[in-house]
């Protein structure tokens, strides 16, 4: 009797736990979508900061904040915003850096690291561009990183953003 009740208290640790980490993907109501983290922190996606700069097809421009969450404690830090431009023909996106002090084009193939550029561009420009349009902007675009072929923007992405 006691296996079978370690069992069950194990599972619902483990529910529990599952439960817990896939709240950290968006919090809100789904106005803050998880687009990178790391070391105990998390960089969300403030999805109602969104401000159209440019509507120009084919191109556009957006600006949206992120805001940094420790993920132990909820404790909300700085804010930052970044803008991008995006060429719905071409497929590209830049963002406007602000340690250079230009526009940066961003390179889907390319496998950046924290060091040489924020690896949470694609997905916070996908955000951006779905909360102002309501429609994916990469959508079952690939991309060849890391030594395979995957989606630049997965499924299970567009799903936090509810589209």
């Amino acid at each position: 009797m006691k296996i079978i009740y370690s069992l069950f208290i194990m599972i619902i640790i483990f529910c529990q736990s599952i439960c817990i980490a896939r709240n950290l993907d968006t919090l809100d109501n789904g106005n803050l979508i998880r687009v990178d983290g790391a070391q105990g922190y998390g960089v969300y996606a403030v999805r109602s900061s969104v401000d159209v700069e440019l509507y120009n097809p084919p191109n556009y421009r957006i600006s949206i904040n992120t805001i940094i969450i420790n993920d132990s404690t909820g404790q909300r830090g700085d804010i930052h915003n970044y803008t991008f431009s995006y060429n719905w023909d071409k497929k590209t996106v830049a963002y406007l850096s602000h340690q250079k002090n230009e526009w940066v084009n961003w390179d889907i193939n390319h496998e950046y690291s924290h060091a040489e550029g924020d690896p949470m561009i694609p997905h916070l420009a996908e955000v951006a561009f779905v909360s102002a349009y309501k429609i994916k902007f990469y959508g079952n675009m690939s991309t060849n990183t890391y030594g395979y072929w995957h989606r630049v923007i997965s499924d299970k992405f567009y799903q936090y953003l509810g589209i």
